[in-house]
């Protein structure tokens, strides 16, 4: 062998490395999607991997709904004021780099490759989902980076998450509604207990919605973690004179330009951010508001001669959130949405804001075919049914007139499939 080449997986030189696709297939096929029980495996590799922590100050963000915007909106605060940061979002709508970012940049392909290499070698016959797989090659390219913050989004639950292996110097808990019942419990109080394992002792926790629920509020008591919640220790408001945020201690940010991203997870990042550094420079918050955005997350898109509203919502919680934000009243919607998701949850929200549906397949694995989605909206709405999804969004933009709005909501694939398709 030549010097200076390194042996990877299989045999493999440095000069001859599996390219990201490649990767991407071994650890979708190699290693299962669902999740596995128990945290000590990852946190068995993360130590061997030397991963945990990833840099010398960490955010955890959780939640039902928000958790991305909330994350983005941190890391452009942190850029803004001079860190080197690391951030972590699922799931991704078209690449997996999408997932890894440094300093707001997508993680390049090489380094991924890197990562997964080092993941590979320190895991040895340690069984791993794909996410807990991802997660600890992120916190590798971190470490590697030396980035100074790391900011990971939780991918599911929290306490049993692969994010949980770093202990969060602020955790964020974004929302609590619904959703995966299977895996987090059926009531919002067992699945707040679930979110609350990525909570530690004497750590701060910033919680963005007023009705903070008990099993929360009980698991920081006992770990003695102060607990500051939104719309009762820290507030925003937007206004014509643009955003305010007053925070828990009193201090008050405004800037001209109100956030891109919903408010209230922006405010909730701005709490974190204070108490993760107390010194902050509130002149950030405005470079912040300009920045940080979410692919698929209250999109607005001109095409085609119409306005498109691009959102992931898929759970009763985000389709409230959505329907207080639309911009107007929607000339058509189409909707793709998974098996296990709560279809009349998410439409009746926005029944009083939509004039016409469409239903269409979420060609994924546990996806719903138009037909069947169609069947468990009945008696609620009676949409069009169109199985293929490109003929969907055609059949929306010409069944609205120039001055309609067409949402496209329900699924990730579906967002996905729309945004490529109007070029975004």
């Amino acid at each position: 062998m030549s010097p200076g080449r390194v042996m990877t997986d299989a045999g493999r030189t440095g000069a001859e490395r599996r390219p990201l696709a490649e990767w991407l297939e071994r650890i979708g096929t190699e290693h299962p999607r669902d999740v596995l029980a128990g945290l000590e495996r990852v946190a068995r590799v993360a130590h061997c991997a030397g991963v945990a922590p990833p840099a010398p100050r960490n955010v955890i963000v959780a939640g039902t709904n928000g958790k991305g915007s909330t994350c983005v909106f941190l890391e452009q605060l942190l850029l803004a004021a001079g860190d080197s940061v690391g951030t972590t979002l699922s799931p991704h709508l078209a690449r997996f780099n999408e997932r890894v970012r440094v300093d707001g940049r997508e993680a390049t392909d090489a380094a991924l490759v890197e990562a997964f290499e080092a993941v590979e070698r320190a895991r040895g016959d340690t069984p791993l989902s794909y996410f807990e797989f991802a997660i600890l090659a992120a916190l590798r390219l971190f470490r590697t980076r030396r980035v100074d913050t790391a900011v990971l989004e939780v991918g599911l639950g929290g306490r049993l998450d692969a994010t949980n292996v770093v202990d969060a110097d602020v955790a964020v808990i974004v929302s609590v509604g619904l959703d995966h019942q299977e895996y987090l419990g059926d009531t919002r109080e067992a699945i707040a207990a679930e979110k609350a394992g990525v909570l530690r002792a004497d750590r701060p926790v910033v919680y963005g919605e007023p009705d903070v629920p008990e099993a929360v509020q009980a698991h920081a008591r006992a770990l003695g973690a102060p607990l500051f919640a939104y719309g009762r220790d820290y507030h925003d408001a937007v206004d014509a004179r643009g955003w305010t945020v007053r925070l828990a201690d009193g201090r008050t940010v405004h800037t001209e330009t109100p956030p891109r991203v919903p408010a209230c997870n922006a405010a909730t990042a701005v709490q974190a951010w204070a108490l993760l550094d107390p010194g902050f420079d509130p002149d950030a918050v405005e470079g912040a508001c300009l920045r940080a955005s979410v692919p698929g997350r209250l999109e607005h898109v001109r095409a085609e001669g119409r306005r498109w509203v691009l959102d992931t919502a898929h759970n009763p919680q985000a389709a409230r959130f959505l329907a207080a934000h639309l911009p107007s009243r929607i000339g058509c919607a189409v909707l793709g949405m998974l098996g296990d998701k709560d279809a009349p949850g998410v439409v009746g929200p926005l029944l009083p804001r939509v004039a016409h549906w469409i239903v269409t397949d979420n060609r994924v694995p546990r996806g719903l075919c138009a037909a069947d989605l169609r069947g468990r909206l009945e008696g609620m709405v009676t949409p069009r049914v169109i199985s293929d999804p490109d003929a969907a969004l055609t059949a929306a933009r010409s069944t609205t007139g120039a001055n309609d709005a067409i949402l496209v909501c329900g699924s990730f694939d579906l967002v996905a499939r729309a945004r490529a398709r109007l070029n975004c």
